[in-house]
């Protein structure tokens, strides 16, 4: 029963589970927010954080290409694929909102750090009951995320001050970043070891 479990859920969330695609997305949204934090105001040159952002593209069209090479592709029905792009771009749009919100009002919590959390938890595969190892490391990143979201009710507002952060979004995001780059690696290691022993073998 359990093996049924787990065939049907890598087969619904084939391609979401390629853990190291997130990698390059995780080290580009750290890189981008570190260098935010050391740059000197006002910003005159972006070369950097665009060179950031081609090499993750470069860097994920690589591993998708890894992904597709060794373990093939499951194409998902357009009914669940358009449901998901649809999720995405209202994340997206809410992101740009809550970062809004967060850089306009001095507000003791950050709303771009609890969007991330309601990614975590909601984006595909979604964190349910009952946890599999998958959704585990989810639900602890959005636990870490909550946590450092809510920090200035309890700590202060300038309590990032103590590991050099200049404000408390760029601490979120460079967390964030750290945690995609653990979960995605971790991730690709649960991968591969539930596929049937004769595709892991391949890898």
């Amino acid at each position: 029963m359990k093996a049924n479990s787990q065939t049907k859920f890598l087969s619904e969330n084939y391609s979401t589970l390629h853990g190291l695609k997130a990698v390059p997305i995780g080290l580009c949204l750290f890189l981008v927010s570190f260098w935010a934090n050391i740059a000197h105001y006002p910003i005159k040159n972006f070369s950097l954080p665009i060179a950031f952002m081609l090499g993750a593209l470069l860097f994920t069209m690589a591993i998708d290409q890894y992904y597709k090479s060794t373990f093939g592709k499951v194409k998902p029905m357009y009914a669940r694929r358009l449901v998901y792009w649809i999720a995405q771009c209202v994340w997206g749009l809410l992101g740009l909102i809550a970062f809004w919100v967060d850089v306009t009002f001095s507000l003791p919590v950050s709303f771009v750090g609890l969007i991330f959390v309601s990614v975590f938890l909601f984006d595909k595969p979604k964190v349910a009951c009952p946890l599999n190892k998958f959704s585990t490391i989810k639900f602890v990143s959005a636990i870490c995320i909550i946590f450092v979201s809510l920090s200035p009710l309890f700590l202060g507002k300038d309590w990032w001050h103590i590991f050099g952060v200049r404000a408390t979004i760029l601490g979120i995001t460079m967390l964030v970043g750290m945690l995609l780059v653990i979960q995605g690696m971790i991730w690709h290691i649960f991968f591969v070891k539930s596929l049937p022993a004769s595709e892991a073998e391949d890898e």
